[in-house]
């Protein structure tokens, strides 16, 4: 029995559609299809039948969903025991950067690390919070940077810094902007982000609480794709203020400040490798680091 076939039959579970499912383990969704056929046949015994709405979990598949959790907790508890049985920590992680690598302290991470952990092996993956969310959930990334506290029960997020956020502006719209109130910039074109964005909730939030509707045109899960439409006078987009102000001391945007927005950047891991010792050991390094340099802002 392949494990990742029990992963994918918990996600299917959890989403109740295929296509839902093959998002959030970046798969397709006729590979999701296989591994649940691939389980059933070994198992003799259908787990969901297909509704309008999706697919339905079965009476029996409800049974074996929890005893699968179970069997992919033992084999990360397996794991964690193997690892501490080592004389010293021995392995690889992958984290998730929602940020560019000198605003989350990166090269001193790596420094500490080496020192404290050198046999733990690190890779950086670049991406945004919701992409970043939807990869620990399914441990395709161990540990990760994101905006934000996590909507989901199973990612533990541990604060760090409070990060400002500001509204750029493409340079041309500048003078526009000037005596400009929420009312006005709602108007105008926005970016948008396609993926869960903690950034997109808060500024629908900032709206709604004046009642107001933001007008979105354009939508995109990249930050530095975001930055480069407001610098070609596509739309106005909420960014983390040291990246913003980075790019408008370029001259192509202008930052527009008129309320002061905050957010949370967060250390996230997911809830089922907390007792994973390398997670462990990484968490550590991460929060001393910060608890030792934090200034109350996310500044450089």
């Amino acid at each position: 029995m392949e494990l990742h076939h029990l992963r994918t039959f918990l996600v299917v579970a959890e989403e109740q559609n295929v296509t839902r499912a093959a998002k959030r383990l970046y798969m397709t969704p006729p590979a999701v299809s296989a591994h649940i056929k691939a389980l059933e046949e070994e198992l003799n015994i259908t787990l969901f039948v297909r509704v309008p709405q999706g697919m339905q979990i079965t009476e029996k598949g409800a049974l074996l969903r929890e005893k699968a959790s179970h069997i992919l907790q033992a084999a990360q508890d397996l794991v964690n025991h193997a690892t501490q049985m080592q004389d010293y920590l021995i392995g690889r992680m992958t984290i998730g950067l929602n940020a560019p690598a000198h605003l989350l302290r990166v090269a001193p991470l790596v420094a500490q690390m080496k020192e404290a952990c050198p046999g733990i092996e690190l890779r950086f993956m670049m991406s945004v919070s919701g992409i970043i969310l939807d990869k620990l959930q399914t441990n395709a990334l161990d540990a990760g940077f994101i905006f934000g506290s996590s909507p989901y029960d199973d990612v533990l997020t541990m604060p760090l810094s409070v990060v400002e956020l500001v509204i750029a502006v493409p340079k041309q719209w500048e003078a526009q902007l000037e005596r400009a109130t929420w009312a006005d910039v709602a108007c105008l074109p926005w970016i948008a982000s396609t993926a869960y964005c903690p950034f997109q909730v808060i500024i629908e939030d900032q709206f709604r609480q004046r009642g107001l509707i933001q007008q979105q045109i354009v939508q995109s899960d990249d930050e530095t794709t975001k930055v480069e439409l407001v610098e070609a006078g596509v739309g106005l987009a909420l960014l983390e203020r040291t990246e913003a102000e980075e790019a408008a001391y370029k001259g192509n945007l202008v930052v527009w400040t008129h309320d002061l927005i905050q957010t949370a950047l967060c250390f996230a891991v997911a809830k089922n490798r907390t007792a994973d010792p390398l997670v462990m050991a990484l968490k550590s390094q991460v929060l001393a680091l910060w608890n030792n340099s934090a200034s109350g802002t996310l500044h450089t």
